[in-house]
């Protein structure tokens, strides 16, 4: 998937989710850093490693 396609998405998923211009910037931009700092193996490992409260 292409970089702008999947900024589309979560775009939309944002929206879906009423955040708030602010909190769609936040995330947008530490998402783009994001990939920027890992592959995208390194990522999907970095993502195993961490638990949310509740789980």
């Amino acid at each position: 998937m292409k970089e702008a396609s999947f900024f589309c998405y979560l775009e939309q998923a944002l929206k879906n989710l009423h955040a708030g211009d602010a909190l769609r910037f936040n995330i947008e931009g530490e998402v783009k850093r994001l990939m920027k700092l890992y592959s995208e193996e390194e990522i999907c490992e970095k993502v195993k490693e961490v638990t949310f409260k509740g789980e």
